[in-house]
């Protein structure tokens, strides 16, 4: 007797016959780790070499968490990519990240692009925003209004995080240490686009709202790396934080 053969989706038969589709592989687009900035200068994207500013002397360690970079909100410390990435209809954000609890009030974000001029368009933000603030974490974006998970994550002062929010053009999602925290649908047009990028600072031009703690990882991607990515990363990267 023959066993039955299981066709899985993704799989081609013959003369160009499909059953199912691949799914879309995300793109890497920015990617910053401490671990390999050079002591000196811009903080630069390993990817695409975009340089982030860093403003008003973030201390830096070569030996904190691999290599880490601290952003103090009473000294007025964040860093910033001016140029933008474009139009994104899904993301994803990781970030490595020793939370202090010294966040300014209001609205910070630990990732965000910019909106510098009033009414924009936002593709991702990690952070607080209006409706959900400090220290309350989200992931975000905003299209004429903003679009959130749910309530809010507070994280617990002096511990590193992975912290990934990532969105599929369906569903807005958290990931905390590898694991799904909340999720929210939404299914209203995707962002057109900010105009930068910005660490530790809120995203727009209110300069005295700052996210406090250490920044060790940054990525970005054009794409939902969805929780097997997610996953992934917290197995391959726990380590390195005493996690």
């Amino acid at each position: 007797m023959t066993a039955p053969i299981t066709i899985e989706a993704g799989i081609d038969i013959e003369q160009g016959i499909k059953i199912g589709q691949h799914p879309a592989v995300p793109t890497l687009l920015v990617d910053l780790d401490a671990a390999t900035y050079a002591g000196s200068g811009a903080w630069i994207d390993s990817i695409g070499s975009r340089s982030f500013t860093l403003y008003n002397s973030p201390s830096y360690s070569a030996v904190t968490g691999g290599g880490s970079f601290m952003f103090d909100p009473a000294s007025s410390q964040w860093a910033e990519y001016s140029g933008s990435l474009g139009s994104l209809s899904s993301w994803s954000v990781e970030v490595w990240h020793y939370y202090t609890g010294t966040n300014s009030a209001g609205y910070p974000c630990i990732v965000t692009e910019q909106w510098p001029n009033g009414p924009s368009q936002i593709n991702f933000t990690l952070g607080s925003v209006l409706g959900v603030g400090s220290p309350n974490l989200t992931a975000s974006f905003f299209n004429g209004a903003w679009r959130t998970t749910p309530s809010g994550y507070t994280l617990t002062a002096n511990n590193w995080y992975q912290v990934v929010g990532t969105y599929d053009n369906m569903n807005l999602k958290l990931y905390v240490n590898g694991s799904m925290v909340t999720e929210a649908p939404q299914t209203t047009a995707a962002a057109a686009g900010g105009a930068g990028i910005r660490l530790m600072k809120r995203w727009d031009v209110i300069a005295t709202e700052y996210w406090g703690g250490r920044l060790a990882k940054v990525q970005i991607w054009d794409g939902d790396i969805n929780f097997e990515g997610v996953r992934a990363s917290w197995l391959h990267n726990k380590a390195r934080f005493g996690l």
